[in-house]
């Protein structure tokens, strides 16, 4: 790791230089907006050459991935809320997919990539290990007892994957996050839920859908 400029305060470590970079990438944003930030504001704001970015971050796509990862948990959080006062476990998981459909392209951290047309590695991120693995954790942080429902630690991790597949497919065509997904979801998404561990629930909560 080199220490050069940092505004006379290196970081102890490149854990720390990668934070300081998503840091400054996410205030360059809430100043110019993610369509006008690149690696030269990011610099400017940590008081560092564009080369020291570039020493951590291979490219724009890689440090908005990494700044969409960092910036999750409060859009999860907040997707959590939203949902709180609804009780049948298929309901839960339409509206948190249809809600994510909506509002991932506008978020200007989580989304940003979206927002900026940078979608060359889009699937990469959606699928990688750790995205993959914050959406499991997502899901246990729902109310919904998982346990009760049958799901083990395989099934919902396999859960996870097909949430983060079926949104990867609506977001890569902006197209279809026009109309509101939810009559979709209800009818394709209930049934798929229902050949598994969470059958019986779904088919109590849209019995009269």
């Amino acid at each position: 790791m080199r220490t050069h400029g940092w505004r006379g305060d290196p970081p102890r470590d490149d854990d720390e230089a990668r934070r300081r970079i998503i840091e400054a990438m996410i205030r360059c944003v809430s100043r110019h907006g993610a369509r006008k930030v690149g690696f030269t504001q990011v610099a400017e704001d940590l008081g560092v050459t564009r080369a020291t970015v570039y020493r951590y971050y291979r490219n724009l796509d890689e440090l908005m991935e990494a700044t969409g990862i960092a910036a999750a948990g409060e859009f999860e959080a907040r997707m959590a809320a939203q949902v709180d006062s609804l009780t049948g476990p298929a309901e839960i998981l339409v509206e948190v997919f249809a809600r994510a459909v909506e509002e991932l392209p506008r978020e200007p951290y989580v989304g940003m990539q979206l927002a900026t047309g940078h979608t060359i590695g889009l699937a990469s991120a959606i699928l990688s290990d750790v995205a993959l693995a914050e959406m499991k954790t997502f899901l246990t942080r729902l109310k919904i007892d998982w346990a009760a429902l049958g799901y083990d630690d395989a099934e919902l991790a396999g859960l996870a994957e097909f949430f983060m597949r079926m949104l990867l497919s609506f977001l890569a065509a902006p197209e279809a996050t026009r109309a509101d997904p939810r009559p979709f979801l209800r009818r394709w998404l209930v049934p798929g839920l229902m050949s598994g561990p969470l059958a019986a629930a779904a088919q109590e909560t849209y019995r009269a859908s």
